[in-house]
């Protein structure tokens, strides 16, 4: 057999022995097989048509795909007592699991003297280091058939692992990743590497090298660029146009030419090349993506690329569409560059027509330096009368939350519903229980949006000053805000014009003020609800044009990024990995695939990739050249021109 013919088939051999851990990769092999079983097969004489065959069916392989950055990622690994084997794998939406990219190399005689564990441990943090280029900055999966590494390699886990496997695990907390148990008769791919692992010192391109000469833009000379304008249609039109002049009116032009008709004066032909000014050249339509690219090639913002372009290159629209493409990098959106939030517009809440029908709740503190027994307050207040109620403690449990809900509804009555922030007192069973038993209702504002539960938080703000008062002057807490209370719900709202006091019992409150007897209950009461609305009205319009509020514009399947709380670690991202949003609840509430409960405030449109063909590589940028809606007015300086003076 010849030589050729003999590699051939021991190639195909490990493709056919390979394929029992990956059923789907028969498809490939076996046509290829039953094409080289002829005994008349010669390897020398059929070797390009071969060789481009095995080319060709590798490439439509149904088990390899090219990576793609929206996709959930796995990284499976596996140790044997020589060697360290990884696979990068994709779910793709046709539930196919498919690889990305294989790792394996040989332990050295250090390492095969680890034990178990820390082998298992070593292939994970090599296999992660290795994938790199595609796990930096994304949420995946690691996969491993060692069941005692799903709390070893967790956060949690550092101090109760070994020092090595320690501090291995502080190497990961820099990737966002959660790590699952895989029995080891299901982690084949990953075992068959590790058990014919490469050499540790390997002669071929490594894989961080290969990613970024696949990544990486063609290099721009000046030959393509001179080459690429004369074969541009529209570039040719132009060196016409300007070589037999330009006509008066831009009606008369084609409608490729037409951008270029308000700057005619200051264009002129370089042999195949088309200058502005005289250090400006006019870009071909084939290279306008390559330019974008390589000035935004450090990742600068949409200011800083515009000024490296507009030095040396102008085309129509140059400014929308460096716009864009920086707007749709996905590096410039995961480190927070292009990301940003609108305030939604402000949605005043219906005044509940009677009162003690809607109750605000929220927990205020801790605070640090009053009585041991007032470390935490609840707070209660009607969204009708504005009544409040507070009761301090210690501790704010559930059951001490409901306990005072207890009294509370045990005067007043019960509501027929609250509204909370989502703090664990209010998401436990305990008050969901005692809710349903009272046949109560639980709305729940939207996750670090306070404003979703304003009544309360208002309310809030002056008890913070009362004992920021009472703090002062030195007096007891509890006895100090029980006065303030009487007072407070003996004055008359300044929303409602009305004291909460006699909007809740129809009567007015006697105090320490009313020397006097107490005169009869206001006519203001019957008007409450027109007063309200005036005013909800007037704030509403004074809000949104101060904040420059916007409605928000994103719907089900838009994927998003959520602005984190502003206490994150110095050094993260202030915006989370994206989310999809499932359903829209209300104007400006959103459901994400989180399964939680966003405002539009706190939500960021994120720009998927979207491939575009660039010179055989697929360029990650999208392009929306929209014209801009601002009004252009012409200076004050020409109200009195007129042509007739010319």
């Amino acid at each position: 057999m010849p030589l050729h013919r003999m590699t051939l088939h021991s190639f195909l051999g490990l493709i056919s022995w390979y394929s029992k851990f990956l059923p789907n990769f028969v498809s490939v092999a076996e046509p290829l097989l039953r094409d080289t079983s002829n005994a008349e097969f010669d390897w020398t004489d059929s070797a390009d048509c071969s060789f481009k065959a095995l080319k060709e069916l590798l490439s439509r392989s149904p088990v390899l795909a090219l990576f793609d950055p929206s996709l959930p990622i796995i990284v499976s690994t596996d140790a044997s007592g020589y060697g360290l084997g990884g696979v990068l794998t994709q779910m793709h939406p046709d539930e196919t699991e498919k690889t990305v990219a294989f790792a394996s190399r040989t332990l050295t005689a250090a390492e095969r003297k680890y034990s178990t564990v820390e082998k298992e441990a070593l292939a994970c943090v090599w296999a992660v280091e290795k994938g790199r280029p595609y796990l930096w900055g994304q949420h995946f999966t690691l996969r491993t058939d060692h069941r005692a590494l799903t709390t070893l390699l967790a956060t949690k886990g550092i101090g109760r692992a070994g020092m090595r496997v320690a501090r291995w695990s502080a190497h990961l907390l820099c990737y966002t990743y959660d790590v699952i148990y895989r029995p080891g008769s299901l982690n084949c791919a990953a075992d068959c590497l590790s058990q014919f692992p490469l050499p540790t010192k390997s002669d071929g391109v490594l894989d961080p090298e290969m990613v970024a000469f696949v990544t990486g833009l063609p290099t721009l000379s000046v030959e393509n660029f001179l080459s690429a304008s004369e074969s541009c249609s529209k570039l040719a039109m132009l060196r016409s146009q300007i070589s037999q002049g330009w006509p008066k009116t831009s009606h008369d032009l084609d409608p490729a030419l037409v951008p270029f008709f308000r700057i005619r004066d200051e264009l002129c032909v370089d042999g195949v090349l088309v200058r502005r000014g005289e250090h400006r050249a006019i870009v071909p339509s084939a290279l306008r993506s390559q330019l974008v690219n390589l000035a935004h090639e450090t990742h600068q913002g949409i200011v800083q690329t515009k000024r490296r372009l507009r030095d040396l290159f102008w085309w129509p629209q140059m400014d929308a569409q460096v716009q864009s493409a920086v707007s749709s990098c996905l590096t410039c959106q995961m480190n927070d560059k292009s990301a940003k939030t609108a305030p939604a517009p402000l949605q005043p809440v219906r005044l509940p027509p009677d009162p003690w029908q809607k109750l605000g709740i929220d927990i205020v503190g801790p605070f640090d330096s009053g009585p041991s027994d007032c470390r935490f307050a609840i707070s209660l207040i009607d969204y009708h009368s504005k009544w409040p109620e507070v009761a301090f403690g210690p501790n704010v449990t559930a059951e001490v939350v409901t306990c005072f809900l207890h009294s509370v509804f045990s005067r007043e009555g019960n509501p027929q519903c609250v509204v909370t922030d989502n703090g664990p007192q209010f998401i436990s069973s305990v008050f969901a229980d005692f809710l349903k038993e009272r046949g109560i209702s639980h709305i729940r504002s939207s996750i670090y949006y306070p404003q979703g539960n304003a009544a309360v938080e208002c309310w809030n703000r002056v008890l913070k000053e009362c004992i920021l008062s009472v703090e002062q002057m030195g007096k007891p807490w509890k006895h100090a805000v029980t006065e303030f209370l009487q007072n407070y719900r003996a004055t008359p709202h300044s929303t409602t014009g009305v004291s909460p006091s006699e909007l809740l019992h129809h009567r007015k409150m006697c105090t320490k003020l009313n020397i006097f007897p107490v005169g009869p209950k206001s006519d203001k009461c019957a008007r409450v609800m027109d007063t309200v609305s005036n005013k909800q009205l007037k704030s509403k319009t004074y809000t949104d044009k101060r904040r420059g509020a916007k409605y928000p514009t994103f719907k089900p399947g838009d994927r998003v990024r959520v602005k984190r709380p502003v206490h994150v670690r110095k050094g993260a991202s202030k915006f989370s990995p994206p989310l999809n949003i499932e359903k829209q609840i209300g104007k400006s509430t959103f459901v994400l695939s989180d399964k939680k409960k966003w405002n539009a405030s706190k939500l960021t449109r994120f720009k998927g990739p979207v491939a575009t063909q660039h010179e055989g590589l697929q360029s990650q940028v999208t392009f929306d050249l929209r014209r801009s809606n601002r009004v252009c007015r012409s200076p004050v300086w020409l109200k009195d021109y007129s042509k007739d003076n010319l």
